[in-house]
């Protein structure tokens, strides 16, 4: 049974007051199976190919349905379960209401890290309670922000899982060493100890790339993101998009780029990227919040996109299982 049918199957069987899933599925049919060919190997039955389409850039009426349930056994986890998951298990209650607290905003991020559907995770606070083990390395930063005419300070809490994020190292091996300035033969388990190390860039606010990368987020969405940054009145420029797309290049290009250490062929591959971003309103498009990736999806990344749809996946098949575990 082709994917197509399997949609079809899935959707009449549990959706049937949801009268518009077969022309949906019939005018994009074409689109979807481009879109989901690189996650073939992990089609197995409907169930999985009615969730790869909610997860599709393409939206149906049942793709609420499945973000609701995700948000709804995240908030339940949060409230109810934290004794269920490593980084917490051991917390007292007055540190469970601490961390609850400092992960507002962040619960899916949390959860969707635990689970291991993200390499590493960033929340507010020092959270010195989190200990770091076998399966976790934590850092912690404190940022200093001009407010008024004073200092604001800023505690941030930076765990990593370190089995996901030598993985990430090792899959953008040469963007890691050129990034941090390392020699070209570096090592995995090198760069990740210059990654969590005393100058560890992660510490600082400033090579947004590197941490969006490590965090799990698209690769190329974040080299945009880094260039984006560096530009002058960025928010004011990206009202006019050829303007904005110029600049990116210009500071991709000129002398103290945060690539000028990187070659042409890697430059190049950036400036088709920004010169291919579709209209605005496409532009800076946070797709994945609700699932724990909080990052402007500036471009297309279909092949991460498709990562991030088998990691989803299974995350939710995991929090069901520990709110199972229950009933």
């Amino acid at each position: 049974m082709n994917i197509i049918s399997q949609i079809l199957k899935y959707g009449r069987n549990t959706h049937p007051n949801i009268r518009n899933i077969e022309s949906f599925i019939s005018k994009n049919s074409d689109k979807i199976n481009d879109g989901l060919g690189a996650t073939n190997d992990i089609i197995s039955n409907a169930q999985i190919g009615r969730e790869l389409v909610q997860f599709s850039k393409y939206s149906t009426k049942i793709s609420p349905i499945f973000e609701e349930n995700y948000v709804k056994n995240v908030n339940n986890i949060i409230e109810n379960h934290l004794d269920k998951l490593e980084l917490t298990q051991n917390l007292t209650d007055d540190e469970r209401k601490k961390f609850i607290n400092n992960i507002r905003g962040d619960e899916s991020s949390f959860v969707t890290f635990s689970l291991g559907g993200k390499p590493s995770l960033l929340i507010a606070g020092n959270n010195k309670f989190i200990k770091p083990s076998e399966k976790y390395d934590i850092l912690r930063r404190t940022l200093t922000i001009p407010v008024n005419n004073k200092d604001l300070h800023i505690n941030n809490t930076i765990i990593l899982n370190k089995k996901l994020v030598k993985e990430t190292i090792k899959n953008n091996q040469n963007f890691y060493i050129n990034r941090m300035n390392l020699d070209k033969d570096t090592s995995v388990d090198e760069i990740y100890n210059e990654l969590i190390g005393d100058d560890s860039p992660l510490k600082r606010n400033e090579k947004h790339d590197l941490i969006g990368i490590t965090l799990g987020y698209s690769p190329i969405n974040s080299i945009i993101y880094q260039l984006d940054q560096n530009i002058p009145n960025n928010i004011e420029l990206r009202k006019d998009l050829n303007t904005y797309k110029k600049n990116l290049i210009n500071t991709l290009l000129k002398a103290d780029s945060p690539y000028n250490n990187f070659d042409n062929k890697f430059k190049a591959e950036i400036a088709k990227q920004i010169r291919d971003i579709g209209t605005q309103q496409e532009v800076f498009n946070t797709k994945w919040d609700k699932y724990g990736f909080s990052y402007r999806n500036i471009v297309p990344d279909n092949e991460h996109d498709q990562k991030l749809i088998k990691n989803i996946i299974s995350c939710s098949q995991k929090a069901e299982a520990i709110l199972q575990e229950d009933t």
